[in-house]
């Protein structure tokens, strides 16, 4: 039995898309919530090369869309910010 790499697509079409190092956009949307907040403040601290650039509020005020710059020196830095990202409580959508 071989070991598998759950990142193996990801990883593939990551390297196919991109040029690294590159500056990845990354896209999250979760609920307006204290605790969604807090996870969007334990992500900006772990990740020093990301950088806010957009924050929106959805019309009801429900959810909160954020839009970040990362500054990734290869597609294993994408991974480990998605797979944090991943774990934000109240986490949505990542796009």
């Amino acid at each position: 039995m071989t070991d598998h790499d759950p990142n193996e697509k990801f990883r593939t079409l990551l390297e196919s898309n991109h040029s690294f190092p590159t500056r990845y956009i990354h896209k999250i949307i979760g609920k307006n919530s204290e605790d969604f907040k807090k996870s969007i403040q334990n992500l900006e601290s772990e990740f020093k090369g990301l950088s806010r650039t957009s924050e929106k509020t959805s019309a009801n005020g429900g959810h909160l869309a954020l839009t970040y710059h990362f500054d990734a020196k290869n597609s294993e830095a994408v991974i480990e910010l998605t797979t944090a990202t991943h774990k934000m409580k109240d986490l949505i959508f990542i796009l």
